[in-house]
């Protein structure tokens, strides 16, 4: 279900930075989206560093959503679990790699959540979605 997004006033302009602060939906089928890391379907590590494992997981968060009958315009919100998140230059490279991927018109709400580690150790980012795919 394509989302419609408000930049209430007295909220900063976060579309820049690649998502936004108020999602709407109308009806349709919910899909929450485990968790997804740089792991292929043989359970391998197929990205390095974590620009690069973060467009990984944002990719294998579209091929979840598309078994679900779904597109990245029905995700709703992300949640992005970062081990060991360096407030600065990495919080603008997620600006970058949100605004490459959903442009900075109509993105989806995010929350950029710094953890102590991930299931594994080579995983340098984990992506959670939650979508409405249209019924």
């Amino acid at each position: 279900m394509p989302r419609k997004t408000l930049q209430p006033k007295g909220l900063f302009n976060s579309r820049p930075w690649g998502f936004s602060q108020v999602v709407m939906s109308p009806p349709g089928t919910i899909v929450h989206i485990a968790g997804q890391v740089p792991w292929d379907e043989s359970q391998t590590c197929n990205a390095e560093g974590r620009e690069a494992q973060f467009r990984q997981a944002l990719k294998q968060v579209f091929v979840a959503l598309e078994a679900a009958g779904g597109t990245p315009d029905d995700i709703q919100v992300l949640r992005f679990f970062i081990p060991n998140f360096q407030s600065g230059p990495e919080a603008d490279m997620i600006a970058r790699v949100l605004v490459d991927t959903f442009g900075d018109e109509n993105p989806p709400a995010s929350s950029w959540i710094g953890v102590q580690a991930l299931a594994q150790p080579e995983y340098l980012i984990e992506v959670e979605a939650m979508a409405i795919v249209p019924t």
